[in-house]
Formats: structure tokens, C-alpha cells, sequence
């Protein structure tokens, strides 16, 4: 049955995993994969918690790659996005900090708009982050991350028909100490990074952790002030209480703020629809307002207006947990408020055409009470879940009366989602494990929308009882049921049927003649048929891991622009492929690491602007994407040197589910290096590091505005970077 659905590549790929399997002792190799820390010549294992409980992450029964705190150091990561270069399957687009939208396997939500919930979850510290507007910024002071491929439908259910991320931090001590870090580096970048723990008592440790984030933008703007700067402040303070012996209280606050930075990091492109209303690039064509491009340079543009990004993050996580001889009880409270002023030239030229801007209030309580425990063969969890949260938008739009005249949306999005989840593990043998879980969430949504628009003219409240789909509830089921082979010491084997769903909601247009009855779209149902195999052979000195997955996806919530509406409509799709990850100790202080990922996508039927339907393929979701790192360490001057190449290659995308020719992202490689230095007691480190060395131009985003302004905007990956940081450590 599986077979068929695996056609052409899948012999292939079999084929190279016997090739790399060369030596595991006649065993398979391994699924999931983590990018870990190494000691002298052996690989040292991670725990992670991807099913709510402390495993070894090679005993795990899915898809997962995990990043420890010395992987995040000795890879470089420090923006939260940074981990899509080592993660198979994982892309992202990102216009600048206001909103960031994670692709695993294909799987996305690519509306821009700030009241969209995306299908790849994100959870800080156990606390799903609901607001999409919120996840930008950098990683600081983590114990590790986690990535979890295919849908999350019953221990992680809330709208992970993708899958989710996982950022972990470093939690208070019973010991002194801390770490300071401070880098300089091109575009005026000034960063530090700290991070002091202190024991106050017997039974109360505290740790108060920083990063502040400050450069010029990217963008040269031969009318004003460089786009895409940033000037970011993040704190995080938390007190551990241990209030008996078999219990304690985490208590976490925490915030992030972005002051005046200039957004609106567009790339003009010259464009025209071609008859089914999709942008063909036209290079030296001028756009309707009569502008054509200068330069060929996506960081030097020109733009008339000095956008705005204002933003501050904050919020408060209250984690318990108490210890029996029976179960464990675990609590997870969180609350979150988001706050954001957003400004934009939307044509991305020298002349008012179109501006776009936000003023965005977000907030959210989530609440999570879970019991664990083992009997014997049989270990099990249940629990409940409640999230509540409201988004409010407001969203003028301008233009000249010749053009499109004023227009603009203010509405407001409510959700309150009890559910209530469980899953069962059982061995039946010592070889033999099975595996079966199930969650119900009923999602109650409603949709407060007040639209005006002068030229068209239109006028409207979209707001329940006079528009009954304003209002609507969700009954959403979902789960998995997978089964584990050990066929030998540090193999595993397995397969999986998991269900995920997302809750249906509402387009918002902030410009353009609106019709009420396109606004709301139904629930995406998500079934992920999965084969998987994890191992670690020679000795501890390598992993081996693999997957094989085939997606048959109901309703995919499609995001399109048509002209300047942005609509959100249920296609059909199915997506298939594999990851293939290989972890390497061949010499003593050298770890080598490969990720390979395959995909292949095909929605049957899209709309098209002009009318009709075409096939087209899930955005971001490039066919072929390799990555690869080496790190070597080695003595040298009483301390220790090491030196990293990374990188990651993508083959041809397309960047939105319209698939324009416009939309095209072709192949390209991004290199990284790093050399350090660290003494010999491990309290200064000193390194030097370039990121994107070949100094790269690709896309991460497009948006289609050919038909209204003639051109295409563009978002670029970040250019050159390059700096140095001092680190100073203490304590323990």
C-alpha cells in the first residue's frame, strides 16, 4: 500500500541509506536526528522531551532534530531562525521581525496578516505562542531546541498540522555563575548576551538571562534612512521554588522590545500578469507609476517612505510539577501580551503608491494540567488543555484618489479552545512497543470585522448575528497510532499513522472591493503516514537517521492575493518524502554532520486570479535541500582552538502557492565558518565568524502586486555578515 504512493525515488533512496548503513553491524540505521555535542571521540546522546517526558531522543518514535546549547554555540545560531540551516525539511520567510512563518515539510501559512495561527506550532518553555507577531528575536541562554516533524495532533495538539519548535531555556541552579558575551561585527553590529545564576536559599535559585541585538539595515535607501535595521532589547528572569522534596515551581517572566526600527525590507521587481493574471517578470519595464528599478542590487533601493517597527513582547510562565510514587502532575499557566506598530512602503518604489500599516494588540492565557506514570510495560499520560486569546488589528491602507484612494480594516479575532488529550505506550515484548494516543479540541471562535473602503465604495461590519459564519465552532479529533521494533541494541524501527488539524477562521482584506461570503475558510485536516529508523553504531561514534513520509492533506488553508486582497481558500494536496541525517565522530575533536531532505508536492486545483484552476506545488518546499557542518577542535596555545564550516543548499522553489514565474527561487548555497579560541580553565573564549561568506542574494519571500502596481516586492535573505565576540564565563 505504501509502496504505490512512493513511486520513482523511493528505490533510490533505499539505495543510499543500505550504501550509508555500510557497517551497522546488519541493522538498519536511524530516524530522527539531533545536532549534538561531542567528547573526544564519541557522540554524546540528548534527552529530549518530545512526548512530555525525558527520553534518550534516539528511543523516540518520530521525526525529530534536536540542537543542545553547545550545538547552538558551535553552530553560530542566534536568531530563532537561524536553526532552519540545520534542520532538514525546515524553511522559513520572514519580512523583517514583525512576522515570522516557519515551513516544515512544505507545510505553511503564508498570510501575512497578524491573526493568522500558524500550522508549524511554536512552544517556548512548554507554552504554545499563539501570535505569530510574537517569535521573532533571538535565542539566548537555551538549554536546546527541538524540532518535531509531521502533524502534533495529541500530546502537542494546538494547530500543528506542520509540526512545531520547541525552545528550550536554561533553567536556575543550585550553583553560582553565569556568562557574559559581547560581539562587534559589520553593518555597525554591536550584540551582547548574558546570562547569572544564583542560588537564594536552600530551597529558591534564580536566573536573570539577557541579549540586546543592535545593527544598521541591510538595505541602502538612496531616499533615506537603511531598512531593515534593529535595535532589540530580550530579558528573561526565573525562580525556581522547591517546595518539597519530590516537588517545585518554576516561575518565568520574560519580554522582548524592538524601538523604532525601519521595516518594510522590500526588493523592487518589474512584473506584469500574464493571462491567468500570475506576475512575469519584465526586467527594465517601468511599473504603473512610470518608476523602473536602477539597480540591480536587492540592498540598494529606493523607497519614499521610512517604515516603522515598534514592538514589545511580554508575558509570565507559572510551571509546576509534583511527584508521586504513582504519577507525576505537571502545570503549565502562561499568559502573553503582544503590542506592535508596523509601517510600510508596500510598492517598495520612490513614489506614493501604496503604504501599508498595522497597529496590532494580542493577548493570550493558556492553561495545561497533565498526569504521567508507568506500571510495569505499560507507561501512559493524560491531561487537559484551555487556551483563550483575543487579536485585535487595525490596518489603514493609503493611496493617492487616482489610484486606490484610502481604505482599511480594524477587527478583532476571539478564541476559547478546551481540550482534552491521552496516550498509551506498551511493550509487548522486549522488542515490541505500541503506541496509541487521541486528542478533542472544540476551537469557539468569533470574527468582529469593520471594513471601509472610499473608492469602491463599500462599508462593512462583518460581526454575527447578521453574518452567522462571524461565529462558528470547531469539533476537531485527532491522534496517532504507531508501532516500535528493536531488533538490537541501539536500533529502532517504526511506523506511524498521526492526524493533526487546524481550526478554520477568517481572511481580513484591508483594501479592495470585499465579498462577506470569502472571508471565512474551514478547518485543514493533516494524515501523516510514516516509516522511521534511528541507530547508533561504531562504537558511539555514529547516527544514522532516516524517515519516509506521505501526506494526505484535506482543505489545506492556501494563502492568495488577489489584486489587493488577501483571501485564505481550502485547496487539496499531497506531499511526500524523506529526511536522511548523519551524525560522525571519524577522529578524535572532529564531528562531521549531513542532512538530506526530499520533497515532492502537488496541490491538484488553485485558483487563479483571471479565473480558472492549475496544479501547482506547496511554497517552499524545494525538491532537494542538503546541509552540512564540520567542527574540529585541537590544542593550542595552553587552551583549545576550533574551527566550523556550515552550510546549506536548496534546489528550485516556489515561494508562493500561486506559483507565478515570479515566484521561482532557483537553486543556491549559503556557507558559514567560524574559527574560536577557548582557555584552558573554559572561562574566555574568543571567535571570529562570517555568515553567508559568499555574500548570496536569495529570496525567502514574494508578494505578487503586478496587477495593481506592476512590479513585485521581494524579500531578501540576510546579506554578508561578519563580526567577532568575546565570552567570559564563571562559576559553574
Amino acid at each position: 500500500m505504501l509502496r504505490a504512493k512512493f513511486p520513482g525515488w523511493l528505490t533510490t533512496y533505499m539505495l543510499a541509506l543500505s550504501i550509508l548503513s555500510v557497517g551497522v553491524d546488519g541493522a538498519w540505521a536511524s530516524e530522527a536526528s539531533t545536532q549534538e555535542a561531542f567528547t573526544g571521540d564519541k557522540l554524546e546522546e540528548i534527552i529530549v522531551t518530545a512526548q512530555k517526558r525525558e527520553q534518550n531522543l534516539q528511543d523516540v518514535g518520530a521525526s525529530v532534530t534536536a540542537f543542545d546549547s553547545a550545538s547552538l554555540q558551535r553552530l553560530g545560531l542566534h536568531n530563532v531562525t537561524d536553526i532552519a540551516e540545520q534542520v532538514p525539511g525546515l524553511q522559513f520567510n520572514q519580512y523583517g521581525a514583525t512576522v515570522t512563518v516557519y515551513n516544515l515539510r512544505g507545510v505553511s501559512q503564508n498570510d501575512f496578516n497578524d491573526h493568522q495561527e500558524a500550522p508549524v506550532a511554536v512552544y517556548d518553555d512548554e507554552a504554545y505562542v499563539a501570535s505569530t507577531g510574537a517569535l521573532a528575536g533571538s535565542m539566548f541562554d537555551l538549554q536546546r531546541v527541538e524540532v518535531l516533524r509531521g502533524p502534533q495532533g495529541t500530546l502537542f495538539g494546538r494547530n500543528a498540522t506542520g509540526g512545531l519548535i520547541h525552545y528550550i531555556s536554561n533553567k536556575p541552579s543550585d550553583e553560582s555563575g553565569g556568562y557574559f558575551d559581547f560581539t562587534r561585527g559589520n553593518y555597525g553590529a554591536i550584540n551582547s548576551e548574558g546570562a547569572v545564576n544564583q542560588p537564594l536559599s536552600e530551597s529558591v535559585a534564580a536566573r536573570f538571562s539577557f541579549a540586546t541585538d543592535y545593527h544598521e539595515g541591510y538595505i541602502e535607501n538612496s531616499l533615506g534612512h537603511p531598512v531593515e535595521d534593529q535595535n532589540q532589547v530580550a530579558a528573561r528572569l526565573q525562580f525556581r521554588i522547591k517546595t518539597s522534596d519530590n516537588s517545585e515551581i518554576l516561575v518565568k517572566l520574560h519580554g522582548v522590545n524592538n524601538d523604532h526600527e525601519t521595516a518594510g525590507d522590500y526588493t523592487w521587481l518589474s512584473a506584469r500578469p500574464d493571462a491567468t493574471g500570475r506576475a512575469v517578470l519584465t526586467p527594465g519595464q517601468p511599473d504603473f507609476s512610470g518608476y523602473i528599478n536602477p539597480s540591480g542590487n536587492p540592498f540598494d533601493q529606493a523607497q519614499d517612505r521610512r517604515g516603522i517597527f515598534n514592538r514589545t513582547v511580554w508575558g509570565a510562565t507559572v510551571h509546576g510539577e509534583w511527584r508521586t510514587d504513582a504519577f507525576t502532575l505537571t502545570s503549565v499557566s502562561d499568559y502573553l501580551r503582544v503590542q506592535k506598530r508596523y509601517g510600510e512602503d508596500s510598492d517598495g518604489s520612490p513614489n506614493f503608491v501604496f503604504d501599508f500599516d498595522v497597529f496590532y494588540h494580542f493577548q493570550q492565557f493558556s492553561q495545561e494540567l497533565r498526569l504521567n506514570g508507568d506500571k510495569g510495560a505499560l507507561r501512559w499520560l493524560t491531561g487537559v488543555y484551555y487556551i483563550n486569546y483575543r487579536s485585535t488589528q487595525d490596518s489603514p491602507a493609503t493611496s493617492p484618489p487616482n489610484l486606490f484612494g484610502d481604505a482599511g480594516a480594524r477587527f478583532t479575532l476571539r478564541d476559547k479552545s478546551p481540550a482534552a488529550f491521552a496516550q498509551l505506550e506498551y511493550d509487548l515484548t522486549d522488542r515490541w512497543t505500541a503506541l496509541a494516543g487521541a486528542r478533542y479540541t472544540y476551537d469557539d471562535k468569533s470574527f468582529d470585522y469593520l471594513y471601509d473602503c472610499q473608492l469602491c465604495p463599500q462599508t462593512l461590519h462583518y460581526v454575527a448575528p447578521a453574518y452567522p459564519a462571524a461565529a462558528r465552532a470547531f469539533n476537531l479529533v485527532t491522534g496517532k497510532a504507531e508501532i516500535d521494533y528493536k531488533p538490537m541494541k541501539d536500533t529502532l524501527l517504526y511506523a506511524s499513522v498521526n492526524r493533526g488539524a487546524k481550526g478554520g477562521g477568517w481572511s481580513a482584506d484591508t483594501s479592495g472591493f470585499v465579498s462577506p461570503q470569502d472571508l471565512p475558510y474551514a478547518p485543514e485536516k493533516l494524515t501523516d503516514y510514516e516509516l522511521g529508523f534511528k541507530t547508533t553504531f561504531w562504537e558511539q561514534r555514529a547516527r544514522l537517521n532516516g524517515s519516509l513520509f506521505y501526506y494526505d492533506y484535506k482543505d489545506y488553508q492556501g494563502f492568495f492575493l488577489y489584486g489587493t486582497n488577501t483571501v485564505v481558500r481550502n485547496v487539496n494536496a499531497k506531499d511526500k518524502g524523506g529526511e536522511l541525517e548523519l551524525t560522525l565522530v571519524p577522529l578524535e575533536r572532529l564531528n562531521l554532520q549531513l542532512g538530506v531532505s526530499h520533497l515532492e508536492s502537488y496541490v491538484p486545483s488553485i485558483p487563479l486570479a483571471a479565473g480558472g484552476t492549475a496544479s501547482a506545488q506547496l511554497p517552499q518546499a524545494p525538491r532537494w535541500s542538503f546541509n552540512a557542518a564540520a567542527h574540529y577542535e585541537w590544542p593550542m596555545f595552553g587552551g583549545t582552538m576550533s574551527a566550523q564550516v556550515d552550510g546549506k543548499w536548496d534546489s528550485v522553489q516556489y515561494l508562493e502557492l500561486e506559483n507565478s514565474q515570479s515566484d521561482i527561487q532557483a537553486s543556491y548555497a549559503i556557507t558559514n565558518a567560524r574559527l574560536g579560541f577557548r582557555t584552558a580553565d573554559d572561562r574566555w573564549e574568543l571567535s571570529a565568524f562570517v555568515r553567508n561568506a559568499a555574500n548570496k542574494y536569495y529570496r525567502i519571500y514574494n508578494l505578487d502586486v503586478a496587477g495593481l502596481f506592476g512590479n513585485v516586492v521581494s524579500v531578501y535573505g540576510t546579506p554578508r555578515v561578519y563580526g567577532a565576540t568575546i565570552t567570559y564565563r564563571w562559576g559553574r
